[in-house]
């Protein structure tokens, strides 16, 4: 047995999951039968938010969807969605677009945080249902979450008046300017979108099997001149990018905007497909990787639209240790995403992974996911090493 700290979550999304708390999932169900069940039995008087779906175990017809309650089913990436006829209804008067454009998903890619701005809307934030969310990520070993994308009046208005310590906020670069001096000072920094993700297939990589809907937010102009804004703040940069096409796309545009120095650290959300090439050149410029070892599945879930070579290639942490020099808790730091939150899992994928350039070491996971103390408490881990297996018990102090 080997006792570690609880974790740091460097990439989550605290309050979007904390109002969606009372959202069904359907994460641990692979059976469409089970999934239509549940689904069927939701409250008829208004919307149900439904999360936690992977389109890679079971598609639903319009009619299954139809004959459901009112429904907005979330796939698990929170990048794409499914709106029966009776949701549409609803959300029509307030939200006409989302409505009329959700079959386009380059579009859903453009308006995300507007969509899940609204989903997370429906339930609205609650300071007794965050301590709820709190509470239970304790329990799941995780005693600092940080949310990477805080618009929210009402969240910027709580966080003044309190203790942060379990938290740091990111915001959109578009409103940043615009906060007051106390709100913008409650901000760790902005987060900018250059491609999709993996669940709409909108990631911008060549792995898929066909053409995928490959999704860049900018021309390298715009991102040029939106990084140039940016840097202009004085503020952290986070920069979402999965697929190699859009990581190119950033180091590019950053190896010409980073010229003159600048005092701001900048970090690479997510990289599931940075090659060896450009990781090198992200350790060249100071660049931080903040990435999710639970998305070591992906190379499972995803295999029905991945290459073989590209599931193979995803989360490539010893190259990145190895090879290019990244360092674990300093350049190299993890987080979950909120899919999901906690250690359950995440380690048993960090240690035993589906792909083998995946496996890190419970050192390197403890220094790039773990605090520094065992203040609120710890995790026992088990590790049986002839049966592939890991165990771990969360105490709280």
């Amino acid at each position: 047995m080997i006792r570690i700290p609880l974790l740091k979550d460097n990439h989550n999304h605290l309050f979007t999951y904390s109002n969606l708390a009372e959202a069904e999932s359907l994460f641990y169900i692979t059976n469409k039968k089970i999934a239509l069940a549940k689904l069927s039995n939701l409250k008829s008087d208004s919307i149900n938010i439904v999360t936690g779906w992977f389109d890679s175990n079971y598609q639903f017809s319009e009619k299954e969807l139809n004959d459901c309650p009112p429904l907005i089913i979330c796939n698990n990436s929170l990048h794409k969605y499914l709106i029966n006829n009776k949701a549409a209804v609803i959300i029509e008067p307030t939200f006409p677009e989302w409505i009329e454009n959700n079959s386009d998903q380059l579009w859903v890619e453009k308006n995300i945080m507007k969509i899940l701005s609204f989903i997370s809307d429906i339930f609205g934030f609650d300071e007794n249902t965050l301590h709820k969310t709190l509470k239970k990520n304790l329990k799941a070993g995780v005693c600092f979450a940080s949310d990477m994308f805080v618009t929210s009046d009402k969240v910027f208005s709580f966080l003044s008046k309190i203790n942060r310590s379990f938290t740091e906020v990111w915001t959109d670069p578009e409103l940043f300017p615009n906060l007051n001096a106390e709100y913008k000072n409650l901000c760790r920094g902005v987060k900018l979108f250059t491609d999709g993700a993996l669940g709409g297939s909108t990631a911008a990589t060549q792995g898929y099997k066909s053409t995928g809907n490959i999704f860049l937010s900018y021309s390298d102009k715009c991102l040029n001149e939106k990084l140039e804004q940016v840097f202009s703040y004085k503020t952290d940069v986070s920069i979402h990018c999965i697929g190699e096409i859009a990581i190119e796309q950033v180091i590019r545009t950053l190896a010409e905007t980073m010229k003159n120095p600048t005092s701001v650290n900048v970090r690479l959300e997510h990289v599931q497909f940075i090659t060896e090439k450009q990781a090198k050149k992200a350790k060249d410029l100071g660049l931080i990787l903040s990435m999710q070892p639970n998305f070591n599945m992906d190379s499972v879930i995803y295999s029905d639209r991945l290459t073989t070579s590209f599931c193979e290639s995803n989360n490539p942490f010893r190259m990145l240790i190895d090879r290019a020099g990244f360092v674990p808790g300093k350049d190299l730091i993890f987080g979950s995403d909120g899919m999901p939150t906690g250690i359950e899992g995440t380690l048993q994928e960090s240690l035993f992974p589906p792909v083998l350039g995946q496996k890190i070491s419970l050192e390197e996971f403890v220094a790039a996911y773990c605090t520094n103390n065992f203040d609120l408490g710890y995790i026992d881990v088990y590790v049986d090493q002839l049966k592939n297996k890991v165990i771990t018990e969360v105490v709280l102090t």
